[in-house]
């Protein structure tokens, strides 16, 4: 294949741009990993800086227990579930569920994720809350 001078250079131009065109894709993958990276950390951030009152701790655990019912309420389900088409269906009925019951509680489902991120984080808020169940 190799025979002329320009199939050798047409294939190091190939090879080269080839070269090109996935150092252009690392770059831009790193970027967007640079990007969701950032955007996490600022959310992140934004989470710590909410301020936890009682009530809000309290609504909280209203809202944990009642996802956790639904949880196991579907979980069965889940498991049983005869194709994906149908666990998916089953998942987004829990889902639809367990926002409402969030919801219901007084929180936004982001107030709920974020005290869920910080409990994981904070070991007194952690410690506070288990006081709160008993």
């Amino acid at each position: 294949m190799r025979k002329t001078m320009t199939a050798l250079t047409l294939t190091a131009l190939f090879a080269s741009a080839s070269v090109v065109s996935a150092t252009a894709v690392a770059q831009q993958q790193q970027q967007q990993q640079g990007q969701a990276q950032a955007q996490q950390e600022q959310m992140m951030q934004q989470q710590q800086d909410i301020e936890l009152t009682d009530g809000m701790l309290e609504s909280f655990v209203v809202a944990m227990n009642n996802v956790q019912e639904i949880s196991n309420k579907y979980s069965e389900r889940f498991q049983s579930a005869e194709d994906a088409e149908e666990a998916q269906e089953i998942q987004r009925k829990a889902q639809e569920e367990m926002v409402a019951a969030v919801n219901d509680s007084g929180l936004s489902p982001q107030e709920y994720n974020a005290i869920v991120q910080r409990v994981q984080q904070d070991e007194e808020l952690r410690a506070r809350l288990q006081e709160m169940t008993e």
